[in-house]
């Protein structure tokens, strides 16, 4: 948190060091990313990212999207457009937000993408990516569900509430990631103990809690969750 000097803010423990939420999936052949925070650019750099064969947006609000601009590295490197997917309200906040994308320049100038708007299970390769509503605050907003090689992981980084229908496509999952933001109940986002029996209601194979604030440190957390949820940390790799 800027301006704090508390002591996950000032520790030297790595795994206190926490970037807003994206992730990179590699399956099927395909890279996918999931949402682009102001901190894009240092995650891809820092964790040697090459390619990105699409992106997917759980929503527009700012932590999760003002990196966009750094997908022009990616459109340049592969001479093509990128496929960028989100709900209909995501999709037209992102064509005004960065209403430059995409106006006849070339590759190098700005990020070469192809808006679309998602509703529906969308094939990436043999790959697919089922959206997942769930509520944040007021608004509807989206997960994601990843299907690949055999394997099926939840992403689901922003809510306040998963409908049942959302939860009937959360089964047999591999992988679970949601959103626990902090201890104490927020409007807008599961707190821990809510996300806590969410992915236990889901049972996942392996359970993950994201989104944290500096209201939790990595190791008094991990200590009081035990073995059934992990807690994450900026550049954790996750074979399946």
């Amino acid at each position: 948190m800027i301006g704090c000097t508390c002591g996950v803010c000032t520790s030297t423990q790595p795994e206190n060091k926490r970037r807003r939420c994206s992730l990179y999936v590699v399956t099927e052949g395909q890279h996918l990313v999931f949402d682009t925070p102001p901190d894009f650019r240092d995650q891809v750099l820092s964790f040697g990212v090459e390619r990105v064969d699409a992106v997917f947006l759980t929503h527009a609000h700012a932590d999760h999207v003002f990196g966009f601009d750094d997908v022009r590295r990616f459109s340049a490197l592969q001479e093509s457009h990128i496929p960028v997917h989100g709900s209909e309200e995501t999709i037209r906040l992102m064509r005004k937000k960065f209403d430059y994308v995409d106006q006849g320049y070339n590759f190098e100038s700005v990020p070469r993408v192809r808006f679309t708007e998602q509703t529906d299970a969308v094939a990436v390769g043999g790959a697919t990516v089922t959206p997942l509503p769930v509520s944040h605050g007021k608004d509807t907003i989206y997960g994601f569900l990843i299907e690949g090689d055999g394997r099926r992981i939840g992403y689901i980084p922003d809510c306040n509430g998963i409908p049942q229908t959302t939860y009937a496509l959360l089964t047999d999952m591999d992988a679970m990631i949601l959103d626990g933001l902090r201890p104490k109940e927020h409007p807008t986002h599961f707190n821990i103990e809510q996300c806590v029996e969410s992915l236990a209601r889901i049972g996942a194979k392996k359970s993950f809690i994201t989104h944290l604030t500096h209201n939790s440190e990595h190791h008094a957390l991990q200590a009081r969750l035990g073995e059934a949820v992990t807690v994450p940390w900026d550049g954790l790799r996750v074979m399946l």
